[in-house]
């Protein structure tokens, strides 16, 4: 029997010689690329659909010869649990069904491991999803987990607590109490009417704010760190880049509620220009105080603070993502 080398040599129909790579019958099987998917119950309103499109790319993958394995987690400690295990079995990728608060917690572990990490939009804001792929359309999402392409964005540390998309405090966690399960406004007016009851129960609190060398006093309503560029929908920070090593801070001057009201109306309008009375300042490293006795989400989940002073810090391209062919590296 003819036994192949690693490397022959052909003759094209031009005459030319050219070499031809081979692999050689003694060479193993590669292993097939390991998925883990998860999916976690407590996301959105709508479980059907999530566990619908994640037995729809698990057959998609196992069409593609990849190895897949599929878990629902009914709690948030199993959902840990579950992607914790995922994790350490050393996976190609592990892909979330799931809103922000599941991105978060998968991507906190995927860091640490190194493991690459597929998203599919299946919460109530899906904020991180949005500003990282430009739409929260979970159909879209298989594809790029399918298309393989990864690409390295940012994530931040507050005070040593992992998070992905944003830190907020003041006019933003009352909107987001006040908004509670009903349906998110459609006009920009009421999102207007909603921002001014919101700021109505806000007091202003005066704040130090540091951002790389540069100091900041100010009493402000809004006051917003952000990673990436979206918020309740709503795209806060337009000059938020994934991977440039550059943490955000948003945040007003005067803490002035008409002011307010308007500035989240031309969000929803998208064509709201950052001026003196509403600032926006890129750094690589944030502080401010006092920190205590303020209502904090991060990521949309309530988050508590025991340092009087809060510091964020970049961990620039940390996570390994999947990406669009236009976007991988």
């Amino acid at each position: 029997m003819r036994r192949f080398t690693d490397i022959e040599y052909m003759i094209d129909p031009r005459g030319e010689k050219r070499t031809h790579r081979t692999r050689s019958l003694r060479s193993t099987a590669r292993r097939r690329r390991m998925y883990h998917l998860v999916v976690n119950r407590l996301a959105g309103n709508n479980l059907e659909n999530s566990l619908r499109l994640a037995n729809k790319l698990q057959r998609r993958l196992k069409r593609g010869r990849r190895e897949c394995h599929l878990s629902v987690a009914s709690s948030w400690e199993e959902y840990g649990n579950k992607v914790t295990v995922a994790i350490r079995s050393r996976p190609f990728a592990v892909v979330v069904f799931g809103g922000d608060g599941s991105v978060r917690l998968a991507a906190s572990l995927a860091v640490r491991a190194r493991v690459l990490l597929g998203i599919v939009p299946c919460g109530r804001y899906n904020n991180i999803f949005t500003s990282i792929y430009g739409h929260s359309n979970p159909e879209a999402a298989l594809d790029v987990v399918r298309s393989e392409y990864q690409r390295r964005i940012d994530a931040g540390l507050a005070n040593g607590h992992f998070f992905l998309g944003n830190l907020v405090s003041g006019l933003v966690p009352g909107m987001v109490d006040r908004i509670g399960q009903e349906k998110l406004p459609r006009m920009a007016v009421s999102w207007s009417k909603l921002a001014s009851h919101a700021a109505a129960a806000t007091t202003p609190r005066a704040t130090k704010m540091k951002v790389d060398s540069y100091t900041f006093n100010a009493q402000p309503l809004i006051l917003n760190i952000h990673m990436l560029s979206h918020l309740m929908t709503l795209r806060f920070a337009p000059a938020a880049i994934p991977d440039d090593g550059r943490v955000i801070l948003i945040f007003d001057r005067s803490g002035d509620h008409d002011m307010a009201a308007h500035y989240i109306r031309d969000l929803k309008k998208d064509k709201y220009q950052y001026t003196d009375g509403m600032r926006m300042i890129r750094g690589q490293r944030i502080a401010i105080s006092p920190v205590a006795g303020r209502v904090w989400l991060m990521d949309g989940d309530a988050v508590e603070f025991s340092a009087n002073e809060l510091a964020i810090d970049v961990l620039h391209r940390a996570l390994r993502i999947f990406s669009h062919a236009t976007g991988k590296e």
